[in-house]
């Protein structure tokens, strides 16, 4: 498929309801009420960026720690009495806590992309978001019209890539957060989609892969192999076995693997989002890539579900087994982001959760099998120096299922044993995802990741041994600020 027909099936696949081929991240503005309550997760930021703020810090900072942790998320959602309504459409901002033996130092700033240097100097959204209409819009004229660069963060090349699902990734400079420009890897390539989830080979490759389920009859995933030169040295359009939402994916030594769960993209609707319709009757799929060809393929049915995001996956004898954050429903993706949004909701709102589950995968078989533990567990993460069946699992969870927030521990899972630790946190803190940081011994290593105190409005960093989570945090800093809530980070160690 060439470009000029990838990008003209999107495009005429959303005309008729003049909405963004692609999809984003959010937060809330000034008319938040102030309430000291879960809502402040989602309020958005007023100010384009944030000065230098020092953490008040509790125990002792690792020295492998000493670096900066940086965050993404969507933190501009209303403008001109004009409020977002899904987490999703957000502009982008990072967040940097850069991290010494002198303590935690915090700045912020906006994504500088088109769409926000546009609609700051307008003062008002111009863009239709992936789920939202905005009323007197501009029509999009590419995938970047609308590219808000809120979800996750990626080291490449002496800067920092902020990614998107449904467009480009954006260059940043790690130490001021200016932003370089929009990210083209190729002249042919300009606005296509590019997931927020790139991975890195051990030689340094860079797989990633491009979401277009309003592409031809059945959608198309794009795949991306570049070098660590930024050469793209493969680009190729995949076709799929249905119009299937996909957010990430998996790599082995010889395989990319892609969940493509059983949420259709069937046109219509007013937004993006609202254009997808769960369809259990029509189970799920995993396609597999060969990365030494990218012509080898397999598509293999599994039971229907929906899937954010992966831990890692490898090869055993026969199989490719991957764990995942398996979801029983898409409602999470069409209500429950919604409901998380809404200003005026009188309590916490219900949507389902994801569990922890193990798909083990045949390409000679064709076959596919799905392990589903009783583990609620979201933004899973690895050591990846070692991945393999008896690699821990870290992620976010819940004290307990009746817990009324998005997430309020983080949990490690052993899961051959089935074994699990867990740090609980207070009453009123929400957690954000956990990074694995190796330390010098070389065996373990630290957790680290951010969390909002809602009843104090006061954002912090934790750091947790990954060994012994139930002891409780290592260290804590907290400052005088709340941080609306994020997707995605990543950890640059000091030189």
């Amino acid at each position: 498929m060439k470009r000029r027909e990838f990008l003209g099936a999107g495009l005429a696949s959303l005309a008729a309801s003049q909405i963004l081929v692609c999809l984003a991240s959010e937060w809330v503005d000034s008319t938040y009420s102030g309430a000291r309550d879960w809502r402040l997760g989602w309020q958005s930021v007023a100010t384009r960026s944030y000065d230098p703020l020092r953490l008040e810090v509790t125990g002792k900072i690792p020295e492998s720690l000493y670096g900066v942790l940086f965050r993404n998320g969507p933190a501009k959602t209303e403008r001109a009495d004009v409020r977002y309504r899904h987490w999703f459409d957000g502009d982008g901002m990072i967040q940097r806590f850069a991290i010494s033996a002198d303590g935690i130092s915090h700045t912020g700033r906006f994504v500088d992309t088109e769409k926000f240097v546009e609609e700051e100097a307008a003062g008002r959204f111009l863009y239709s978001a992936a789920g939202t209409v905005v009323p007197n819009g501009k029509g999009s004229r590419n995938n970047d019209s609308g590219n808000v660069a809120n979800t996750a963060l990626l080291p490449w090349n002496g800067e920092l890539l902020a990614l998107w699902e449904g467009g480009s990734a954006y260059g940043v400079d790690p130490a001021t957060l200016a932003t370089h420009g929009r990210k083209d890897w190729r002249s042919d390539l300009t606005h296509m989609p590019f997931s927020a989830h790139p991975l890195v080979d051990k030689d340094g490759t860079l797989w990633n892969f491009g979401s277009a389920p309003y592409a031809g009859s059945n959608g198309a995933i794009f795949v991306y192999e570049i070098a660590p030169d930024s050469t793209v040295r493969n680009a190729k359009a995949v076709p799929t076995p249905a119009r299937s939402y996909a957010h990430s994916f998996l790599m082995t030594e010889q395989w990319l693997v892609i969940y493509l769960g059983a949420h259709l993209f069937e046109a219509g609707g007013d937004t993006f989002v609202d254009a997808f319709q769960w369809k259990p009757e029509n189970g799920s799929h995993v396609l597999l890539i060969n990365k030494n060809d990218l012509s080898q393929q397999h598509t293999i049915e599994v039971p229907p579900g929906f899937v954010f995001h992966g831990a890692h996956a490898f090869e055993q004898g026969d199989e490719i087994v991957a764990r995942v954050s398996l979801y029983d429903d898409a409602g999470v993706m069409d209500s429950g982001m919604i409901a998380l949004m809404d200003a005026e909701a009188a309590s916490y709102p219900e949507f389902s959760r994801a569990h922890l589950a193990t798909l083990r995968i045949n390409p000679k078989s064709g076959k596919a099998s799905v392990e589903k533990t009783d583990t609620l567990m979201e933004f899973p993460g690895i050591d990846s120096r070692f991945v393999n069946a008896s690699t821990p699992v870290f992620g976010v969870g819940h004290r307990d299922v009746s817990t009324p927030t998005i997430s309020d521990a983080i949990i490690r899972v052993d899961p051959e044993s089935g074994k699990e630790q867990r740090f609980a946190f207070p009453d009123h803190h929400m957690v954000e995802e956990p990074l694995f940081v190796a330390d010098e011994r070389g065996d373990s290593g630290w957790l680290i990741g951010t969390y909002l105190n809602y009843a104090t409005a006061r954002s912090g960093v934790y750091i947790l041994d990954a060994k012994h989570l139930a002891d409780g945090p290592v260290a804590t800093a907290e400052m005088e600020r709340s941080l609306p809530l994020g997707f995605h980070g990543c950890f640059v160690g000091a030189a």
